[in-house]
């Protein structure tokens, strides 16, 4: 084609006909620009509907997030609730004398053990990351969901203060001997018999004037205190979602 148009060139110029050899040449640099712009446009195109493709799997791929997360939440308060209920029951045990020591802090360390709410958040933090946060061109869900992002880390923060508070009143004893962890069941199960006769024989636990009695039992209280505020958390966590959720599933991801 090209030594095609080259002849047609040279016929024109070697026969003397300037003029037709301009308006030709004109011609042919039009026809190029055309052919530029149309290689530009379908180029664009096809770079806007792969990056609309792209957009439409990270709000599904968030939406996935989004409903898996709601269900961490519920799984989680749902957990919250049965600690809150055993604490309950602990600060009951204690002061039904006579009592078991065993039984209370094996009951005690269930109670509190931390069950750390880790909720999915890879899809927006991945088109964060790399800068592709440009893809999502509706800007009401966008918007949405970097506030969204900005509250999560907020009660991320709260309920990590929550478990810290918690694991500093639980090991908040002199002694932890004199307390009695050598009660619990895996400890006790590890320790000889020898050993265990060489620890302090307390009997805290029936002696409500005790400062071990009132120090666990107020902890329990602390405890019931802090889990409550634990569902709190999670609830306004599941509130703030409803409305970036709706957002999501308005893109009638399959």
């Amino acid at each position: 084609m090209i030594k095609f148009f080259r002849k047609i060139r040279q016929n024109l110029l070697s026969e003397g006909k300037t003029g037709k050899y301009l308006k030709y040449a004109i011609g042919e640099i039009t026809l190029v620009v055309i052919g530029i712009l149309i290689a530009l446009q379908i180029n664009n195109w096809n770079e806007n509907r792969k990056n609309r493709i792209t957009e439409a799997d990270y709000y599904c791929r968030i939406l996935d997030d989004f409903e898996l997360n709601e269900k961490l939440i519920d799984d989680t308060a749902e957990l919250t609730t049965r600690k809150i209920k055993l604490c309950k029951e602990l600060i009951l045990d204690l002061n039904t004398i006579p009592n078991d020591r065993s039984d209370i802090l094996n009951k005690f360390v269930l109670a509190l053990r931390q069950d750390v709410f880790v909720p999915s958040n890879i899809a927006f933090e991945e088109i964060t990351s790399s800068g592709q946060l440009k893809l999502l061109t509706d800007l009401e869900l966008k918007n949405r969901l970097i506030r969204h992002s900005t509250f999560l880390n907020n009660i991320l923060n709260l309920l990590q203060e929550n478990r810290n508070e918690i694991i500093s009143r639980m090991g908040d004893f002199d002694s932890v001997t004199n307390f009695g962890f050598q009660d619990l069941d895996y400890l006790n199960k590890a320790l000889d018999k020898e050993h265990l006769d060489l620890l302090p024989k307390n009997n805290w636990n029936n002696e409500p004037d005790n400062p071990l009695f009132l120090k666990f039992q107020d902890n329990l209280i602390f405890f019931v205190g802090m889990l409550v505020r634990q569902k709190q958390h999670l609830a306004n966590l599941k509130a703030e979602m409803q409305e970036p959720l709706k957002l999501l599933k308005a893109k009638n991801c399959q």
